[in-house]
């Protein structure tokens, strides 16, 4: 057999290295910079192109309570806890909605990132499932303009980037962090980067689901990496699926849960193939009331149960408004002139929505200062569990990834500070020997198959309703799946730009994680946020008001939540 050249290995050092360059990223790099370490970002895409902080499109929640002067981080801290079933970490919650009109104000001065009303305020806006209008937001690219000013900043302060690097290992010993191994996609090498301290911000898994509203590069990546280097995962039961995404007609040029805006802008018809408003007729005020994870449930069950439309969603539209009243409401952003061009009409037309997976509550145990029971490694963003619970209120990402990833660059650098590069030599030959045996086999099975049945698997088995019968199954299956990762092969054979390859290494972490989130959802016997079992489909605070946790070769766990202000005694 023809054998594969060796790669060129790169090396070099940073205190503080964040893989992941979304808004968490970003905001990371900055803090930690201005602590006065050296820093570097390790992005699989672009930076500032890539990741789902770009396709946030309307709100970035904080209690400024300019709308309504009775909001407070109180009241949100409540909303949050409240929408998260109880199993929020409540210090971590206490932290994000204290710390989020600091976060908002501050990066709306370097980069006037928010709409602002005649008085110079910032304008806020209603969102489901909060008390108050707490939503600051730019038209309907607000994640747009929040990482296109975090990357500004980053480029300003002269912050080293390594883009389109994928990171297949966590370097560690005696349970401490020493640096990370990489392959460099467009030049062909592979890299190893040491550093004192190390931030995981390289968000969810939506693309563990055969529907989703993620970006591409959303596989698991770095949930795996820190399962993997001895950090503890929690909360990975809890996907959330966004209840109105797009489905039919495809809205070119409109982001994937544009038509939620239908419903949230001037409230909307939402009805079967039957021409039944279901969620009207279970819940009259749904429109501000019903939660994600109520509204893609009930959604979910119409489609079914057979009365979903022909693309396999149900029916949304704004018709029961007069054509004056969609053109003015629908101003906002342009979005009306938009959707005329790609010959859509909301005075006359009715487009088709349905369910997919949109954000992960689950992931990374941390402490308050971000760090995990790994020395040195650190986490923020969609990448960590505890803030979101059981469910996560609409709008609280944007803002809870400029607080976490704050605070994780502020300890990672105070942490990097007091201690010293590992000088050991440490062995990373079998590490690196894992890619390149993937690369020297002649036949085997693609990785992309791999993934296509990992998506197959989580969307049937593991998704919206859940059973223990069907979860089962999917760990059968996965577990199957897992034995077939050593059997990889790919017909490219060059390290310049091989996409396969990448493929190859999701393969592993999707594989990694989907397994934990099936084990999970199997081990909680009860039905609460995010996570619905039709064979338990009470919530049981009795038994389950905690949080179940795993740790690779120490197993699954529970524990209590952490309670700061919303005693769980009083929780029926």
């Amino acid at each position: 057999m023809a054998m594969v050249d060796v790669p060129t290995i790169k090396e070099a050092y940073y205190d503080v290295i964040i893989v992941g360059g979304g808004g968490a990223g970003a905001e990371a790099a900055l803090s930690a910079t201005n602590e006065g370490v050296n820093v570097a970002i390790v992005e699989k895409g672009i930076f500032g192109s890539s990741g789902c902080t770009v396709l946030g499109a309307y709100s970035c929640n904080a209690a400024l309570g300019y709308k309504d002067p009775k909001d407070s981080p109180e009241v949100h801290f409540e909303d949050t806890v409240r929408e998260g079933r109880y199993i929020n970490d409540q210090k971590l919650v206490e932290i994000y909605t204290e710390e989020a009109p600091k976060r908002i104000l501050e990066l709306h001065k370097i980069g006037h990132v928010f709409e602002e009303t005649e008085n110079g305020k910032l304008k806020q806006g209603m969102m489901p499932g909060h008390t108050y209008p707490r939503a600051v937001f730019r038209d309907f690219h607000t994640g747009k303009a929040i990482i296109s000013a975090l990357k500004r900043e980053v480029i300003n302060k002269k912050i080293d980037v390594f883009n389109e690097c994928v990171i297949f290992d966590i370097l560690t010993i005696d349970n401490e962090i020493y640096g990370i191994l990489g392959y460099d996609l467009k030049k062909g090498e592979i890299i190893i980067l040491n550093c004192k301290a190390l931030i995981i911000t390289t968000g969810g898994c939506g693309q563990l689901y055969l529907h989703t509203t993620t970006s591409t590069d959303n596989t698991g990546d770095g949930l795996a990496l820190a399962y993997l280097a001895g950090a503890e995962l929690m909360d990975m039961e809890f996907v959330q699926f966004y209840p109105t995404a797009q489905c039919y007609p495809r809205l070119i040029g409109m982001n994937p849960t544009f038509p939620a805006w239908l419903r949230i802008n001037t409230g909307a018809r939402l009805y079967n193939s039957e021409g039944v408003e279901f969620m009207k007729e279970k819940m009259p005020d749904w429109r501000f009331k019903a939660t994600r994870d109520e509204l893609a449930r009930t959604i979910y069950t119409e489609i079914r149960e057979g009365r979903g439309s022909p693309h396999g969603g149900v029916y949304i539209d704004v018709l029961h408004l007069s054509e004056k009243e969609i053109e003015e409401a629908y101003s906002f952003a342009n979005i009306f002139e938009d959707l005329l061009k790609i010959g859509i009409d909301l005075r006359k037309d009715t487009i088709e929505t349905t369910v997919a997976s949109h954000f992960f509550m689950g992931g990374i145990k941390v402490n308050e200062k971000f760090s995990t029971c790994v020395n040195g490694l650190f986490a923020a963003g969609e990448a960590i569990a505890g803030i979101h619970g059981a469910n996560r209120l609409g709008g609280n990402a944007l803002s809870e990834i400029l607080v976490t990833g704050y605070e994780a660059g502020k300890y990672a650098a105070k942490y990097a500070k007091n201690n010293k590069l590992s000088d050991s030599d440490f062995e990373t030959g079998d590490k690196i020997k894992k890619i390149l045996d993937i690369l020297e086999r002649k036949e085997g099975i693609s990785p992309i198959k791999i993934k296509k049945e990992i998506k197959n698997i989580m969307w049937e088995k593991v998704g919206v309703i859940r059973n223990g019968h069907e979860l089962e199954e999917a760990i059968e299956k996965l577990e199957s799946l897992k034995n077939d990762l050593t059997k990889m092969y790919v017909i490219t054979k060059t390290y310049i730009w091989n996409k396969e390859l990448v493929d190859a290494i999701e393969a592993n972490f999707m594989v990694t994680i989907a397994l934990l989130i099936a084990r999970a959802a199997l081990y909680r016997k009860e039905s609460r946020g995010s996570h619905f079992r039709e064979d338990y489909p009470k919530t049981d605070n009795k038994n389950w008001l905690v949080n179940i946790i795993f740790q690779k070769d120490h197993g699954i766990r529970t524990e209590k939540p952490r309670v700061t202000k919303m005693p769980l005694e009083e929780i029926k």
